[in-house]
């Protein structure tokens, strides 16, 4: 912010930020639902598979059945995997920066000290 910020900037900048917080936590909720109800179908999926194993799968009828809910399952493993490695790094992203930043300004405050002397 500059010097010359009035009130009604910093209320408009606060505002902002509250509104950019409300859209991540939206965000975040669907995400988890999404990831929830994948979760869900794919328990369904995987009972389902195992129904039909047990009751023999040498019925073409089954089989295709069968291949339709691993493809399904695949789908899904992918799309939790996704999910998961995009929330992985959003959650490592500010702990890196400050490695990078906390770094940099380590070596600047060395280079100043023996520079100094």
């Amino acid at each position: 912010m500059t010097q010359n910020a009035t009130p009604l900037d910093e209320t408009l900048d606060f505002d902002r930020e509250i509104a950019e917080l409300e859209t991540a936590i939206a965000t975040l909720k669907r995400r988890q639902t999404e990831i929830e109800l994948a979760e869900r179908e794919r328990i369904v999926l995987e009972r389902q598979s195992n129904e039909l194993k047990h009751k023999g799968s040498k019925q073409p009828e089954a089989k295709q059945e069968l291949a339709q809910i691993k493809s399904r399952i695949e789908q899904l493993d992918l799309t939790l995997e996704s999910r998961l490695l995009n929330e992985w790094k959003l959650m490592w992203e500010p702990f890196w920066q400050a490695v990078r930043f906390g770094g940099l300004g380590i070596a600047i405050g060395w280079f100043i000290s023996t520079w100094g002397r």
